[in-house]
């Protein structure tokens, strides 16, 4: 009873795609979310980076900040214009989104003295983005 209890559950996991091989002690495969995300990015049809760009003009906003650093990492890029912001929250906001931009080994470019484009080095390889930034 125990053996059939444990060769469904075997299989049942086999069907999931969670064991490695087909050994009869096989270490189960624990899914990585990261990893999956990136086959899924590699399978969809590919866009221009120029073409998935947000532009906003940032507001001393947390959670909005957040929100845009995620898209960022879903491979956004940003174009960013703190200009209606005070000194201090230009400060804190451009630190944050700049610590961000490192954190997913990204690039940083100033395009004018309120305006700066965050983006993960991706985007820059197929120079729809400089060509844009460029254009700017």
């Amino acid at each position: 009873m125990r053996l059939l209890f444990l060769l469904k559950l075997m299989m049942a996991m086999m069907w999931e795609g969670r064991l490695i091989n087909m050994g009869l002690f096989s270490k189960s495969k624990k899914v990585n979310e990261y990893e999956e995300a990136s086959n899924n990015l590699n399978n969809e049809a590919t866009t221009l980076a120029s073409e998935r760009v947000i532009f906003e003009q940032i507001q001393d906003d947390d959670e909005r900040a957040a929100f845009l650093v995620d898209q960022m990492k879903l491979g956004s890029p940003l174009i960013i214009n703190f200009e209606k912001l005070p000194i201090m929250g230009v400060n804190k906001l451009l630190a944050f989104f700049a610590g961000a931009c490192y954190a997913v080994d990204g690039n940083t470019v100033k395009i004018n003295d309120y305006t700066y484009c965050f983006a993960r080095k991706e985007e820059f390889s197929d120079g729809s983005l400089n060509e844009l930034l460029h254009q700017i």
